[in-house]
């Protein structure tokens, strides 16, 4: 087990990486506290029982799970590149690359098509705390997606070089990230039945 656990410490850009998650996972930290202190002292924070309004209904949900399933078959497929490259089949490890990046892309587009939905149809914008709250939160793990698709574009330009497995860290953990945005933001504020 000691020396499973030691082989995603074995290079420096897989330490690298690892540094990143701790800088990452600081920094949503941070946020989520933000989030929690912003509902504590906000009387009007959506979803309260005495205000009645959601800000995601079922198409939302929908949304967070097409989201999250690109997000996670992003980080698979990094995954199993990482692993083709490990045997040696170089063309394979580029060809599950190129899907993990079209699925971060698909993941990025989604989360625009959502923000557009919150800002102008359900008027929740940064001018209101939920809002801000919601978009501040979101807009980090977009930034963070970003950079992780720049990283796997760099990876897969140089394949047989490069560490596969130090970016597969990074998406493994904006995939799980994801999950926890998703359980400690959209559920508590979501009403499934409210537009059907």
């Amino acid at each position: 087990m000691h020396l499973r656990i030691a082989e995603y410490a074995a290079t420096p850009a897989r330490r690298r990486s690892m540094a990143l998650i701790a800088v990452n996972l600081a920094l949503f930290a941070a946020l989520f506290a933000f989030m929690y202190h912003t509902r504590a002292i906000t009387p009007n924070w959506p979803g309260m029982a005495e205000i009645g309004q959601q800000p995601f209904e079922f198409g939302s949900l929908l949304m967070v799970a097409a989201m999250g399933m690109s997000a996670i078959c992003a980080s698979i497929t990094m995954a199993v590149g990482a692993n083709s490259a490990a045997q040696g089949k170089f063309e394979e490890a580029v060809r599950w690359i190129a899907i993990a990046i079209s699925a971060w892309l698909v993941f990025l587009f989604l989360e625009c098509v959502e923000w557009v939905r919150m800002v102008y149809l359900v008027e929740l914008g940064p001018h209101t705390p939920f809002g801000e709250t919601y978009l501040l939160i979101t807009g980090a793990h977009w930034l963070a997606v970003i950079a992780c698709t720049t990283w796997f574009t760099l990876v897969v330009s140089d394949v047989r070089r490069r560490d596969i497995l130090a970016a597969a860290l990074y998406s493994h953990f904006l995939a799980i990230l994801w999950i926890v945005i998703v359980v400690l933001l959209y559920l508590p504020n979501m009403n499934p039945l409210m537009d059907l």
